[in-house]
């Protein structure tokens, strides 16, 4: 019998969750373009660069959009890697470096970037937020408090309180 085992939580480590989901929301959009070029590719024609006697079906796509897809690739982890903790379960189907098929067409990896990106996406709002993030959103409320009367200070007070992602009384 299998046993699912703990894993570390989702935690976006920068503080400032807008900008990384609008990161993160740039480079599903990039990726989505990208899957449309490589459909485009796949139907044809084959790249110069391909010779069916030396090359593998991967050479179809030609090596400029293969150097392409490695540096949209490498940019993607490292967006990860710098702003995400606890993100191992995105690749737990990975092979090892360089984390695809090198012989395989783009048409067949590039989907599963976007669905990589597209599972993140639909967990942020249940990620846990650094302490940076809560002290931001503190110096947010005391702010409004400060400009304020005392009734709508604790009205301001209070609609933090009910949901403090909310951002706004």
């Amino acid at each position: 019998m299998r046993t699912m085992e703990p894993r570390e939580p989702l935690v976006i480590t920068n503080p400032n969750r807008a900008w990384v989901v609008d990161q993160l929301d740039k480079l599903l959009s990039e990726w989505r373009q990208w899957l449309e070029l490589a459909k485009r590719l796949a139907a044809g024609p084959d790249s110069p660069d391909y010779d069916r006697n030396t090359c593998s079906e991967a050479i179809k796509d030609g090596f400029v959009n293969l150097h392409k897809h490695e540096t949209l690739r490498e940019k993607t982890l490292v967006l990860i890697a710098n702003h995400f903790s606890g993100y191992a379960f995105l690749f737990a189907n990975w092979p090892i470096p360089p984390h695809e098929a090198n012989t395989t067409r783009l048409i067949k990896i590039v989907p599963g970037w976007i669905h990589r990106l597209e599972t993140l996406s639909a967990c942020i709002e249940y990620a846990r937020v650094t302490d940076g993030f809560w002290t931001s959103m503190a110096k947010e409320l005391v702010d409004q408090v400060v400009k304020t009367t005392p009734d709508k200070a604790a009205e301001i007070a209070t609609s933090y309180l009910k949901n403090p992602l909310s951002g706004r009384a």
